[in-house]
């Protein structure tokens, strides 16, 4: 996502309180599902999620997603309302068929659960991936963003 007036003000009021984060950020929706996101924003907002999983394959082709260590994402709403600010900490790509209960710590409570958690982004991977041409598989890498949040409003 581009930045706007609005993300570079919220930024200006993260640097105030982090100025070590740098110059640079990005911008992203805590998920690209607008009936999932207001959940997981509020997870991430309240420290109950520290993490993200994404796959390469999508990441291939929007070079805006790959997660930087140490980079800093500032989190919007669908209507582009900054909410939060994270700081990536560890990124571990992994086969989607070996993610096991350490990966999925960095998940929501109601996700930490292989059966759900698998039931949560597998569906969710075969519609973003479609307009590729694409279809999950038990192969793909699926790269795992931990993050420590540094501001929130």
């Amino acid at each position: 996502m581009d930045h706007t007036a609005i993300t570079d003000a919220f930024w200006g009021r993260v640097k105030d309180i982090n100025s070590d984060v740098g110059d640079d950020y990005r911008v992203r929706r805590a998920s690209g599902d607008p009936k999932f996101a207001p959940i997981i924003m509020d997870l991430i907002l309240t420290e109950k999620k520290c993490g993200l999983f994404g796959l390469k394959h999508l990441q291939d082709r929007q070079p805006e997603q790959v997660p930087v260590m140490g980079g800093v994402m500032v989190l919007v709403d669908f209507d582009g309302t900054p909410r939060g600010a994270v700081q990536t900490v560890k990124i571990t790509p992994v086969p989607y068929k070996d993610i096991n209960e350490e990966h999925l710590a960095v998940e929501g409570p109601g996700a930490r659960q292989i059966d759900v958690w698998q039931k949560i982004h597998w569906p969710y991977w075969t519609q973003m991936l479609e307009p590729f041409g694409l279809e999950p598989s038990e192969d793909m890498i699926v790269v795992v963003e931990q993050f420590k949040l540094i501001y929130s409003e």
